[in-house]
């Protein structure tokens, strides 16, 4: 299993936020600067998260396609994707794959629109769930009316390139991960990706056990407690 750092960028700036919550958490800098420690300490592959567009704001185009120049081989990118111009746009900046999560429960015909131009290899799907197994869209404010199940059997039917388990209740806390997660991860098709409330190695290896490909890391990275660690 690989381990991925995540950078969030919110006011263009690089921001690790608790449950999601505007103006909590802490404040990391310039995300370029971040970047450029994150592949300096052996990491290949990153998760950026552009909140300034998930939020309707200006897009950081500029931050994502400097932080694709420092030479990560996958760089996965998430945040108000809401049209193929949208995913064009994130793409051509150098991004190796979008991140989904809304759309696909609000406007499935468009969600596949954009499967179809882009390419099924270059799109991901974050299930935003809460212990309940509900999925959550619209920044976690709203139930999509699907279960975790529900959604990933219908996103089986696509052939996109993978999903990542968001546990949105633990998210930026270290809390600890959901340990229901291997039920849903046998049901998954693809890259299988998680994230929210790791915060220990024993984390890592129980993610690990359970068929996870990649664990999205932040609080614990930025805190120090996994920071170097790539692999397990």
């Amino acid at each position: 299993m690989k381990v991925l750092p995540s950078i969030d960028i919110s006011d263009s700036v690089a921001v690790k936020r608790i449950k999601g919550k505007n103006n909590s958490g802490i404040k990391l800098g310039n995300p370029v600067d971040v970047a450029k420690e994150i592949i300096e300490l052996g990491y290949d592959s990153i998760h950026v998260v552009d909140l300034d567009a998930a939020e309707g704001k200006n897009r950081n185009l500029e931050h994502i396609r400097e932080i694709c120049r420092l030479g990560f081989s996958f760089v996965q990118v998430g945040g108000g994707i809401r049209e193929i111009d949208d995913a064009s746009k994130v793409l051509e900046a150098g991004a190796s794959a979008i991140i989904m999560s809304t759309l696909p429960f609000t406007d499935e015909n468009k969600f596949l629109k954009i499967v179809d131009s882009i390419g099924k290899d270059k799109v991901l799907v974050s299930l935003d769930y809460n212990s309940s197994g509900e999925i959550l869209i619209r920044g976690w404010s709203t139930s999509s009316g699907f279960s975790i199940l529900r959604a990933i059997s219908n996103l089986n039917n696509f052939g996109i390139k993978g999903i990542i388990l968001t546990f949105v209740e633990n998210e930026g806390t270290k809390g600890g991960i959901d340990k229901h997660v291997g039920d849903y991860v046998k049901s998954l098709h693809g890259i299988k990706e998680y994230a929210g409330g790791i915060s220990s190695m024993e984390d890592l290896l129980f993610l690990s056990k359970v068929g996870i490909d990649y664990a999205i890391i932040g609080m614990a990275f930025y805190s120090g407690s996994l920071r170097g660690v790539r692999y397990v």
